[in-house]
């Protein structure tokens, strides 16, 4: 089994477009997100947080996620259909690297 970062990736636009959600609204896409949760299950290492975005580039992280997969294709499959980029954002993911015991 691999560990994986999981990064979601909002441009400026969507970042002003979901400032502007109504709190009902807001309410029901944090619901997709817990529904997504529950669909990954134990292999949901962390949920994550939002992050803040500071700097000037269009592009940014804006929050992550931690997931057990016993491959990339599984992963894949966690990842499908995602609040994330139901919303258009994009997702991209690292892999943690297996360190040497000591």
């Amino acid at each position: 089994m691999s560990k994986y970062m999981v990064f979601y990736n909002t441009t400026n636009a969507m970042r002003a477009q979901l400032s502007q959600i109504p709190p009902d609204q807001a309410g029901a896409g944090m619901r997709d997100w817990m529904t997504w949760g529950e669909r990954v299950g134990d292999r949901l290492v962390d949920m994550g947080s939002p992050l803040e975005n500071d700097g000037e580039d269009d592009v940014q992280v804006s929050g992550y996620s931690i997931i057990d997969a016993d491959s990339r294709e599984q992963l894949d499959g966690f990842l499908q259909g995602h609040p994330h980029t139901k919303a258009g954002g994009t997702i991209s993911t690292q892999r943690f690297m297996d360190m040497p015991e000591m």
